[in-house]
């Protein structure tokens, strides 16, 4: 398999511990505002499904997956973000991910769409 040369993305499900998912975005709210202006990082959201408020989305866009892979590797302390340890107290397992090659759409803050 070979690695993407342009936008690749990341589609993230946590299921939260019960009753602890708005705990959980919270933290991952912290995470993704560490990740403001982090090189490559051309989106970073986070969501919950409103039918089940212990499941938290986070969807990711990076300019390459270097750059993501630079933000995972990343300690807290140098970034100001929760560490791994912090998020995995308030999940029930762990998350579903979804690796993806981005063709193409709008991305925030770029003025104009991407074409793959």
């Amino acid at each position: 398999m070979t690695t993407p040369t342009g936008p690749v993305g990341r589609l993230m499900k946590f299921t939260a511990l019960p009753g602890r998912g708005a705990d959980l975005a919270e933290l991952l709210l912290r995470v993704a505002e560490a990740l403001d202006g982090f090189p490559g990082c051309l989106l970073y959201t986070i969501g919950r499904d409103e039918r089940r408020p212990d499941e938290v989305h986070v969807t990711e866009v990076w300019r390459t997956a270097a750059d993501a892979d630079a933000a995972l590797a990343s300690s807290a302390e140098a970034t100001g973000t929760p560490s791994p340890s912090e998020v995995l107290a308030l999940v029930a397992g762990p998350p579903e991910r979804t690796e993806l090659a981005v063709l193409g759409g709008v991305l925030p803050g770029t003025g104009a769409g991407t074409e793959g």
